[in-house]
């Protein structure tokens, strides 16, 4: 789970992307923390494939984040503040 620093060296699709929102600076510093306000019941898994644009003066990072229960159902809003969470601690 500590592959982070790498992740945006790693490209891909995702089925399902979600903007990437800001936390305040006091929420949740670890993947477990944020993995805590998924709700209970599911295995989860996610993915994050990022690109660094280093051809201009300053780095440019895009990316995009999926989370998926395995199910067909669509389940962005109940995994939003997991996502929201893990996106603040990449940034």
């Amino acid at each position: 789970m500590r592959a982070l620093p790498c992740l945006f060296t790693v490209a891909g699709v995702l089925l399902v992307g979600t903007a990437w929102a800001t936390q305040p600076s006091e929420g949740p510093r670890t993947l477990e923390q944020c993995a805590a306000l998924l709700p209970a019941g599911q295995v989860y898994s996610f993915e994050i494939t990022g690109r660094v644009d280093a051809t201009g003066e300053a780095p440019v990072l895009s990316g995009q984040m999926s989370v998926s229960d395995g199910t067909e159902l669509d389940r962005s809003e109940e995994t939003a503040a997991f996502q929201q969470c893990l996106a603040a601690l990449i940034r």
